[in-house]
């Protein structure tokens, strides 16, 4: 077996051996051998205890989805589906903890036995694969899914990936060609520099889609979503405090700063996305440079990453790109720096960070301070109580420093403490109420998926097994940085999961295929370094398989975008958008500049500061109002607050082409003292007396 990969080289047999006496397992050996084992545990736990367990954890309580039968207001609780999910994760944490015991334990058996169990974990593998690969088209297991299936990785790319991995594994393996890679990718500050340029100039070009203008910012759903709740901010609304944030929590603090100063328009919004999308996956590319240590190197990671990140062009949508990649990648970046010795060298800026990530997105940016704390562990086991005890400390200190920031920022604003009920508001909705919730399908892409996050846990177990040993020990150094980040990765992935767990469609999917694409190039370092270490020759089934999907990586740089195409897309002439000059003239005609309002339209908030009205309303839209108690909230505050008149959208679609009310709604308004007085295509006035 190597010493810089997590695969099974079969090992050899003694001369005369046989069968042969029992020997200690290698760490990589044991994974392999307890995989079995570690599966079967987990499945039973899987079927066994996700039905009580969801009784426990996720069970929705007195709150409902509201009203019943409004399209806004679909799904139904899931708490079973919740609860497998949780028990997955324990899936790959329970294997790498049979690696670690059973490294020291220096378990026995014959090689024979050895070579047997292995090969049967290699047969499970293959076939969990081609479960994976063929649930993608719903050849097996597909079932009836509500939302249509993508075809994410067409014969086409598959036909194109395995002719790449042939032709790669048979030039690889002369000796010149290897020889002439080594001299090519040795790092020159020309290297360096030119490295730097390229995987900023590609990111330029791959990022571009995400810039829009408002002449084109009302086709996009989620950019009218995020852009308006930057306008609450800009018209006094507290974000965890008196408006309640469906994204980012804390991202349109500095994205209503940016509008401010340049300019309160769509293309300054998505220009400032834009920038932080490429600064987030500049983070990845100076990650991988620092554990190859070659810019040539760290690009022919980056560029495959970044293709096969964006595959479903998630990068252009606000909700995801950089409300809650930005941050982990960020925080990955500062982590990698840290182990290496740079700056920051306290750990519980690392913490604090984090903290701030999962208050802006619970989903990713919990799974990203999880992660965080696996890596430090994984590079520097504690020895004793107090090096645990001191490791606690820095990760309790730097996450209540997090809550200490936001809550001294939200007291000085809004002079009230952040409601911690309002950060876990839409976690709770999507999971314990599960708001427009599908059941995950019983084969697919996502299996693939978690397996990767789960062989990046693995195989950080079995290089933190082998660097405990004596003989590893002055080599260990140079194995640090792989190891932790392979870790993070895993279990950042594995945590993220949940967002595709809630709503299990293949666009949610593609929403972690960042995640699995930087786990994938992580594992790819591995296996590159095992196979060139013995001349590229007799790879195993893992190593094809993963060497496999990075290939799909590779052939997924043929949808970047074109420059003139996007360019075009900007600057050509077309309608006038009509949403918002509509909506803005319906409610000038009925208010009076510095008027108290409740504003729930789509870009609601924007309307309203552009008119110089208070927009009161704890929520952005009337869409995000679907359940009895945010419709008690709303009702609670528009008393609280002397509203006289209320704007919403009509029971029938707006000129928008989303966001009605629920004539629910309306007739609970109306009860309370606020009955429907004018109307127009889209949209209602509420007048309080009328």
């Amino acid at each position: 077996m190597s010493a810089t990969t997590g695969h099974v080289e079969q090992p050899a047999a003694p001369a005369g051996a046989g069968a042969g006496r029992a020997r200690a397992l290698t760490p990589a050996e044991l994974a392999w051998i307890a995989l079995i084992p570690c599966t079967i545990v987990t499945l039973a736990a899987i079927v066994v205890l996700g039905p009580p367990l969801a009784h426990v954890l996720f069970q929705p309580g007195s709150d409902s989805l509201w009203p019943p039968g409004w399209w806004e207001a679909r799904g139904r609780p899931e708490p079973v589906k919740h609860a497998r999910y949780a028990l997955a994760l324990l899936g790959p944490l329970l294997l790498a903890a049979a690696v670690l015991w059973g490294t020291r334990r220096r378990l026995e058996l014959r090689p024979r036995t050895i070579r047997a169990v292995t090969l049967t974990a290699y047969a499970l593998l293959l076939a969990f694969t081609l479960v994976a690969a063929l649930g993608q088209h719903d050849v097996i297991l597909g079932g009836s899914q509500p939302m249509p299936k993508l075809s994410i990785f067409g014969v086409g790319a598959l036909v194109a990936a395995a002719a790449l991995l042939a032709g790669a594994l048979v030039v690889l393996r002369r000796d010149r060609v290897a020889q002439w890679i080594g001299r090519v990718a040795a790092e020159t500050p020309r290297r360096h520099l030119a490295g730097l340029a390229i995987a900023a100039s590609f990111t330029a070009l791959w990022v571009l889609e995400t810039v829009t203008t408002d002449r084109l910012v009302e086709d996009h759903g989620q950019m009218n979503w995020t852009l308006n709740d930057v306008f609450a901010v800009l018209d006094g609304r507290t974000p965890l405090v008196d408006y309640h944030m469906l994204y980012g929590k804390l991202l349109p603090y500095p994205a209503a700063l940016v509008l401010a100063v340049l300019g309160t328009t769509g293309f300054v919004y998505t220009l400032l996305l834009t920038v932080l999308n490429g600064l987030a996956l500049l983070a990845v590319y100076a990650i991988f440079r620092r554990i190859v240590r070659s810019s040539l190197l760290a690009l022919a990671l980056f560029v495959p990453f970044v293709a096969a990140g964006d595959i479903g062009h998630t990068m252009h949508q606000a909700g995801l790109w950089p409300m809650r990649y930005g941050g982990t990648y960020l925080l990955a970046w500062l982590t990698v720096r840290h182990l290496d010795r740079a700056s920051p060298r306290r750990a519980w800026i690392l913490f604090l960070v984090g903290g701030l990530t999962a208050i802006n997105s619970m989903e990713f940016g919990l799974g990203a301070l999880l992660a965080t704390l696996a890596a430090l562990l994984c590079a520097r086991p504690p020895r004793g109580r107090r090096d645990a005890l001191r490791l606690a400390g820095e990760c309790a200190g730097g996450a209540l420093g997090a809550v200490a920031v936001v809550s001294a920022f939200t007291l000085l604003r809004a002079g009230a403490l952040p409601d911690p009920a309002l950060l876990m508001e839409w976690p709770r909705i999507f999971t314990t109420l599960g708001w427009f919730a599908l059941p995950v399908p019983g084969a697919g892409l996502h299996l693939a998926v978690y397996a990767t996050f789960a062989a990046a846990i693995a195989v950080a177990a079995v290089r933190v097994a082998r660097m405990a040993h004596a003989a590893h020990a002055a080599r260990a150094g140079d194995d640090v940085l792989l190891t932790s980040m392979l870790m993070w990765s895993g279990v950042f992935g594995l945590v993220a999961g949940s967002y595709y767990v809630g709503r299990a469609e293949d666009v949610k999917l593609l929403a972690l295929f960042s995640a699995w694409a930087f786990a994938l190039a992580l594992l790819t370092i591995v296996t590159a370094r095992a196979l060139a270490a013995r001349g590229w020759r007799r790879p195993t089934l893992p190593q094809l398989l993963l060497l496999f999907g990075f290939a799909l990586a590779i052939c997924s740089v043929v949808h970047v975008p074109a420059p003139w195409g996007e360019i075009s897309r900007l600057t050509q002439q077309g309608p006038a958008p009509t949403y918002r000059a509509a909506a803005e003239n319906f409610v000038r005609e009925r208010t009076q500049r510095g008027e108290k309002v409740a504003i729930l339209l789509p870009e609601g908030h924007r309307i309203a500061y552009d008119l110089g009205l208070d927009n009161v309303s704890p929520f952005g839209i009337q869409n995000a109002v679907v359940t009895r108690v945010q419709m008690a909230t709303l009702i609670e505050t528009i008393r609280r607050e002397g509203v006289t008149e209320i704007f919403v959208p009509s029971p029938s679609i707006n000129l928008a082409g989303e966001g009605n009310s629920a004539p629910a709604q309306l007739q609970l308004l109306a009860a309370d003292g606020y009955p429907a007085t004018s109307a127009q295509e889209g949209f209602v006035e509420l007048r309080r007396g009328a």
